[in-house]
């Protein structure tokens, strides 16, 4: 039985590798994209654009260029609605994380 859960355990983190790994590659796109708030009008709308339009740019970007990655997440037993939410939550931490150490500069 222990068997059972460790063997359990380590399809959760591989899971969870998996997501983060997809949330990496949104990063990339989303920090592209919302470097052009902090151009135009500062880190107020920086943390606006990569909370909605950023992050909505690199889904988009996914869905259009890198169609094809969703199969090797779907084969690790991870679905895009499961792909979605948590990015969405890591990027989430990662704007609050971003915001703390703004707040901690200044």
């Amino acid at each position: 039985m222990s068997i059972f859960l460790s063997k359990k355990k380590l399809i959760n983190i591989r899971k969870l590798l998996n997501i983060f790994e997809f949330f990496k590659t949104t990063l990339v796109i989303n920090l592209a994209v919302s470097s052009i708030a902090v151009l135009l009008g500062g880190f107020d709308y920086f943390f606006i654009m990569f909370l909605s339009f950023g992050f909505l740019v690199s889904i988009c970007f996914k869905e259009f260029y890198r169609k094809s990655d969703y199969l090797f997440y779907s084969n690790n037993g991870v679905s895009k609605i499961q792909l979605w939410v948590f990015s969405y939550v890591f990027t989430f931490l990662t704007a609050v994380f971003i915001g703390f150490i703004i707040f901690l500069i200044k």
